[in-house]
């Protein structure tokens, strides 16, 4: 299995090219293009009745799933985000246990484990309708960003503040934690105004616009 990011910073799509009976998984409606040799199945994830429930809560349904699968060598699935943007690509076995915001990522290989979290001090965003996904395993992700992609190296020397609204991802064992702040936009257009400080050793994805103006749900 092979992967492209093509079109970007501002437009990127991700390509992946499939050997024969190798899948490649992506939110529904993802998909740009795909050869007539790759099959697409949507289904529902292992969440379940569990994800239904939350979808009282969210805007991001994430209980289906499509997995496209190649029948022959050669097959290409080309799949974009629903904003234009960056996407990253990590490797879980590399970094660990990852936290995503719901919306954040396009695109993964089958030896992800992707689920929701709950409960923890993280899973609070200034929308109030946002959930946190969990990757984990040890295959690969693709983020998608609103605006660029960035990532900023997170140590205990050094913690790091970032405004909710363009938080993306970060990895599990930061240290989390979550106060009103009145240096950001959405105190001075008269929302909630958050920001999350991270401390301890690991790294944060941040996208450098607000998705949540685009969508209709930010302060105005």
């Amino acid at each position: 299995m092979e992967f492209a990011i093509e079109n970007g910073p501002s437009n990127a799509v991700v390509t992946a090219t499939l050997d024969a009976d190798e899948s490649v998984v992506a939110d529904p409606g993802a998909m740009i293009t795909r050869s007539e040799s790759v099959d697409s199945d949507t289904r529902g994830t292992a969440e379940g009745a569990t994800g239904m429930i939350k979808s009282a809560l969210s805007d991001e349904l994430d209980v289906t799933e499509t997995v496209f699968t190649a029948t022959e060598a050669g097959g290409t699935v080309t799949l974009g985000p629903d904003l234009p943007g960056d996407i990253g690509r990590i490797d879980l076995a590399e970094t660990g246990r990852v936290k995503v915001q719901s919306g954040g990522v396009v695109a993964w290989t089958p030896d992800v484990e992707k689920s929701s979290v709950a409960n923890e001090a993280g899973n609070f965003f200034s929308s109030g309708e946002l959930t946190v996904l969990s990757l984990d395993g040890s295959g690969t992700a693709f983020l998608s960003a609103f605006g660029a992609l960035r990532s900023r190296e997170v140590s205990s020397d050094d913690p790091v503040v970032v405004d909710e609204d363009h938080l993306l991802a970060w990895t599990d064992g930061l240290d989390v934690s979550r106060t009103k702040d009145s240096s950001v936009k959405s105190t001075l257009l008269g929302g909630e105004g958050f920001v999350t400080r991270f401390a301890g050793d690991g790294r944060v994805w941040i996208q450098t616009r607000d998705p949540l103006v685009i969508r209709g749900t930010g302060s105005q």
